[in-house]
């Protein structure tokens, strides 16, 4: 009578080839994994950028079809001749990023920006809204960070980051006459942008942390002001930068070779950009120059290539 005999281990040969089989399975699907993730990412980082948009249009809807100012100051006062085509956010300090709060689920930071009094300033002029206040422009919020990228979950000196900037061209007044203060308060009508909504951008991915990281010598601060203009969350601001800001996006991004004024290319060569319309398209880092502004100027009569 035959006895079967039992295996009690694999051999020594047998292990390593079935480590093998392992390893090329995880090589083949790495690729796909890592596919699927940047998949992910860039429709986490589009819805965000489609909400910047929709969050104008009722924001407009609200103020007489008026985008929000790049920035605005407290004290700027119509009645005092504070306005040249503008601001209509008299009284207020913020951002455009502050200023769409209330329409991106964030009524209640917004309000604690409200400010509550203040003896030195004149009594009419109160309440008003203030980035400032409450340190809101400390706070990090996911409605600004985009999934891939590496700094936008950390602080730039304490204060909040974004991974998107604005177009200065259509949310400020490039060649205001009183000077490039007075040009971030700017006073676009969402309704009537001469080369229309679907040819405008408004908004493109702009990595948060720049030049050193967390405490380096630049960050996209969300509600930086216009005193250094490194610092703001915006692009194409040719009354500081020159034609240097229609640069196209910046692709291989990092800390130390980031460029301030200069959209980003988080994936390869590719940079999500928000058109005034709702839409959000994909836009090739090695674009042209002049494309690439003539899709930033809302009145250049150039717009936006079909291929896009």
């Amino acid at each position: 009578m035959f006895v079967r005999s039992r295996r009690s281990a694999f051999t020594l040969v047998e292990l390593l080839v079935v480590i093998a089989i392992i390893a090329v399975l995880i090589g083949l699907l790495l690729p796909a994994i890592q596919k699927v993730r940047d998949a992910g990412h860039r429709i986490t980082s589009s819805n965000n950028l489609k909400q910047l948009v929709l969050s104008c249009h009722t924001s407009a809807g609200v103020h007489e079809d008026i985008l929000p100012p790049v920035y605005c100051e407290w004290w700027v006062d119509p009645a005092a001749g504070h306005a040249v085509g503008g601001p209509y956010y008299p009284r207020n300090q913020g951002t455009v990023f502050f200023f769409l709060l209330p329409y991106l689920e964030q009524e209640g930071l917004y309000k604690t920006g409200v400010h509550s009094g203040d003896p030195n300033i004149q009594a009419s002029w109160q309440p008003f809204p203030n980035v400032y206040d409450g340190n809101v422009h400390t706070y990090m919020l996911k409605a600004f960070q985009a999934p891939y990228d590496p700094t936008s979950l950390v602080k730039t000196y304490g204060w909040g980051v974004s991974s998107y900037g604005c177009n200065y061209q259509v949310f400020g007044q490039p060649g205001h006459p009183w000077g490039w203060a007075w040009g971030c308060m700017g006073a676009t009508r969402l309704g009537a942008i001469p080369d229309g909504a679907s040819n405008t951008i408004l908004f493109a991915e702009k990595r948060a942390g720049c030049q050193g990281g967390s405490n380096g010598s630049n960050g996209n601060l969300w509600g930086h002001g216009w005193w250094n203009a490194d610092w703001m969350a915006t692009f194409g601001n040719s009354d500081i930068y020159g034609s240097n800001a229609f640069l196209p996006p910046m692709a291989g991004v990092t800390n130390a070779n980031c460029v301030p004024y200069r959209a980003t290319a988080f994936t390869g060569n590719v940079c999500l950009v928000g058109i005034a319309d709702g839409s959000v398209k994909s836009v090739d880092a090695n674009v042209t120059a002049t494309t690439w502004e003539g899709a930033l100027r809302p009145n250049d009569g150039l717009g936006i290539p079909a291929t896009w």
